[in-house]
């Protein structure tokens, strides 16, 4: 007999580090809206829609032996809790990400509920905006 409810004693982790060395943690700000949790309410910020602009990972080829795509151009969601309502960004700057939260961060099937620190402008070697 195998182990009823095994999501229980199971866990699945974003590898943020893979993840933002891959993309050189640059991308490009689509758009923000303020963001803040129902279930927590001093976990607010804003929420991010970033377009991926570099993908150095290989993933391979499929089953039919292609290779597959990678992920230049397309688009994810990030929510930045640093208490604020906005980030000082324009639509089409680019933004490096700071300070990943796995604690709040969330992968539900091929869902990402993503949860960074802050955000800065790409290539600022200070930290901060």
């Amino acid at each position: 007999m195998s182990i009823l409810n095994p999501w229980a004693y199971t866990q699945t982790q974003f590898n943020d580090g893979k993840f933002l060395k891959a993309t050189r943690n640059e991308y490009q700000l689509v758009n923000q809206k303020f963001y803040q949790s129902k279930k927590n309410p001093d976990d607010k910020g804003v929420t991010l829609n970033l377009l991926i602009i570099h993908d150095d990972m290989d993933y391979g080829v499929d089953k039919n032996g292609r290779k597959r795509d990678n992920n230049v151009l397309n688009t994810f969601e990030v929510t930045v809790l640093n208490g604020q309502s906005e980030v000082p960004f324009k639509k089409g700057e680019k933004v490096s990400l700071v300070g990943f939260i796995p604690e709040k961060s969330y992968v539900i099937g091929f869902d990402l509920l993503l949860r960074f620190r802050d955000v800065k402008k790409a290539g600022d070697l200070n930290g901060k905006n």
